[in-house]
Parts: structure tokens; C-alpha cells; sequence
């Protein structure tokens, strides 16, 4: 019984096939029709209705028409991703294989780079003579003074420069890093601002400073965030973030808790920049953490007669890695702009071993400066 009712449906597929083979082309929608046919005379059931083409993301809706709402989705950096390319052809398996000639040891005549070619020993010795060369011309000349009367004066002067780019008087303000305080003091103080200061390291100078506007947080918030959502109009923070472990989920938790239409200023050390190693005070030459190990750098200081010690721990993101963060987070960048030293060329080529392989950009790049917005 099975065998005679399946005798009919062979029948049917081989007649679509002659028919197939018959149609002028295109055959595509042909094929389609004709299928759709067949399927309702040997079935029995009917077609089901073709789907209309959806429109391309780049056509217009048609006239009075409700625009599409926005589908959440990963935002895409760069080009947009085309179509899958097809998988080309192997060789067909009868190829005549090419023989190769008969070739010298050695066949490199000459190269148009030299990195690499004579490798410099970066070495205690080569850490002291640089050190002497810059000794007269070091790349900080006047480093900032950590007496407290020198802090409190430029504190004033970074809290009037920030007033500059977004308002603090009278506003609720966070400082992230707020250090002993200083800067807190004065929106507190000379803005009337309402300010919460938090740092991963607790100062004696708390207590002395802490007041009815001004309190002060021994937490991390990339960790354990202490402050409720939508809590602050401005989030301030200085030189801070390139000390941060987990630099995106602190300017996650940093967007949580600004208000929306709320502003933050961020002023951060980049990695690859002269002074990244924060030792400028007794190293006088540039990018010192890019050309030598901490080990060669602590065996530098010992044989000073100094405690050993390495450059800063500084996390290796470039301004590309904070400018994706941003923009994934859903931040407004309402200001950017970089703070750089002068850019020793002789120096770069002399090493450009180790740093040809930082973009020129990245080495010139001390700080970066921005504002951004929490969009309403």
C-alpha cells in the first residue's frame, strides 16, 4: 500500500524536473510558481504566501509612515561587515605541481628596515648614561610640589581650570581618586558644592577636611560601588584613571551614578606617553617603562643607594580603548582634547627598535581631557 501511494509523488518530481529543465531563464521565480503547483496538486495543500522583501536599511520609508524603531544591538567601529565572501574553488586534483628551482642557503640580499638588526642591551649602564645625558635637560623640569601649601594652590588652579568646561557651583559632585582631598575642598568650599570624594587609598587628611558638604569614601567603585544611581549632577577625577584595573567597569559604574544630563571631566595618563612611569622626579629621559624592564629600573635605584622600586603600575590602554568604552557605555563626548610633550626625534630614532612599535601619535600623548555627558 505504501509503495502504490508513493508511486504518484515520484511521478510528480520527475515531471517538475523535466519542466524545470524547460523553462527559459531566469528560472528562479519560473521555478518557484511551478513548484508551488505541484506541491498544491500532490498534496493538496496550498501554497503558503511569499513573504514580502523587507527594505534595505538605506531605503526610504514609504510617505507617512511610522519609522522603524531601533533594534538594541552591538555597535559596530570602523566598516560595516559585507556579505560573507564565497569560498573559492581548490585546485582540481589533476593540477600539474610547479617545481621549484634549486635555491641558495641564504636568499636575502638586503632589507629596507634595520629594527632589530643590531639589538641594543638595555642594561643598567645604558639606564645611567641616558639619565646623565637628560640630567640638564630632564623632561619634567619643575615637577609638582607635594608640600601642602603647593597642593592647596593647585588645587585652586585645577578646579578653576574644570569650571572652564562644565559648571560646579552649587552642583552634587564626585571625585573619583580624590587623593588627600584638596580638590574636594574647594568645590566644597570656594563652588558650594555638595561633594563626595572617593579614593582606594584612605589619607589622614580626611578627617581634618570632612564636613557637613564634603565626605569622604574608602571604597573601590569598579569593585564595590557605594553610591545609589542617578546620584550625581558632576563627576570630576585628575591622573587618576590610568591607575585603575578595570578601567571599563569604573566608567560603567561612573555612568551609573551621574544623573542624566549630568557631566563628567576626566583627565587620565596614557600609557604610551613620555611620562607614563611617573618617575620623571628622578628619571630625566622619555618613555623609560617602554625601554626597560622593572628589573633593570629597580637595579638602577639600589645602585643609588635607594629602595628598589619599578615605574607605576599604569593599565596599557591607548585613547582608541577609552574612546570604545565611551561609546559603548552610551557617554556623549561633549569635549576631548590632549595634553603632549615635545616629541624628541632624535631620541625615537635612536630607539626605534622598541618604540617603532607604538603608534608616533600614542608617544606623544601624555593626557587626555574630556567631558562627558549622561544623555537625558
Amino acid at each position: 500500500m505504501a509503495q502504490n501511494s508513493a508511486t504518484p509523488t515520484r511521478k510528480a518530481r520527475a515531471a517538475v524536473r523535466s519542466a524545470l529543465r524547460r523553462l527559459p531563464a531566469p528560472r528562479d521565480r519560473a521555478a518557484l510558481e511551478v513548484l508551488h503547483g505541484m506541491r498544491t496538486l500532490v498534496t493538496g495543500q496550498a501554497p503558503r504566501p511569499e513573504p514580502k522583501p523587507q527594505s534595505s536599511p538605506t531605503s526610504k520609508p514609504e510617505p507617512g509612515a511610522e519609522p522603524a524603531p531601533l533594534e538594541p544591538g552591538p555597535r559596530t567601529y570602523g566598516l560595516v561587515p559585507g556579505p560573507p565572501v564565497p569560498k573559492p574553488p581548490a585546485l582540481p586534483p589533476d593540477t600539474v605541481r610547479a617545481e621549484f628551482p634549486q635555491m641558495v642557503e641564504k636568499s636575502s640580499v638586503r632589507s629596507m628596515y634595520t629594527a632589530g638588526t643590531n639589538p641594543i642591551r638595555y642594561d643598567v649602564a645604558l639606564f645611567e648614561q641616558l639619565n646623565k645625558e637628560y640630567e640638564d635637560h630632564p623632561l619634567v623640569p619643575a615637577p609638582r610640589s607635594f608640600e601642602p601649601k603647593n597642593m592647596a594652590a593647585d588645587a585652586r588652579r585645577r578646579i578653576d581650570w574644570t569650571q572652564r568646561f562644565i559648571d560646579l557651583r552649587d552642583q552634587s559632585v564626585l571625585e573619583i581618586g580624590c587623593g588627600q582631598g584638596y580638590e574636594a575642598y574647594v568645590l566644597a568650599h570656594d563652588y558650594g558644592a555638595t561633594v563626595h570624594g572617593v579614593d582606594v587609598v584612605e589619607y589622614a587628611t580626611w578627617p581634618q577636611l570632612a564636613s557637613a558638604e564634603l565626605s569622604f569614601v574608602f571604597a573601590d567603585m569598579a569593585e564595590d560601588n557605594p553610591f545609589p544611581e542617578n546620584t550625581f549632577d558632576r563627576v570630576v577625577s585628575y591622573t587618576v584613571w590610568e591607575h585603575v584595573v578595570h578601567p571599563r567597569r569604573m566608567l560603567q559604574e561612573t555612568y551609573k551614578v551621574m544623573k542624566p544630563g549630568g557631566l563628567a571631566l576626566i583627565r587620565a595618563n596614557l600609557y604610551a606617553g613620555p611620562k607614563a612611569s611617573h618617575r620623571y622626579r628622578d628619571i630625566y629621559f622619555p618613555w623609560p617603562h617602554l625601554l626597560f624592564s622593572d628589573d633593570v629600573i629597580s637595579d638602577w635605584y639600589v645602585s643609588k643607594g635607594l629602595p628598589p622600586r619599578g615605574v607605576a603600575w599604569v593599565n596599557r590602554l591607548s585613547w582608541g580603548h577609552y574612546e570604545r568604552y565611551i561609546a559603548e557605555i552610551g557617554f556623549r563626548l561633549r569635549h576631548l582634547s590632549f595634553s603632549s610633550s615635545p616629541f624628541d626625534e632624535e631620541f625615537y630614532r635612536r630607539f626605534e627598535d622598541v618604540l617603532g612599535r607604538f603608534p608616533v601619535e600614542d608617544l606623544k600623548r601624555d593626557f587626555f581631557n574630556v567631558v562627558l555627558e549622561k544623555p537625558i
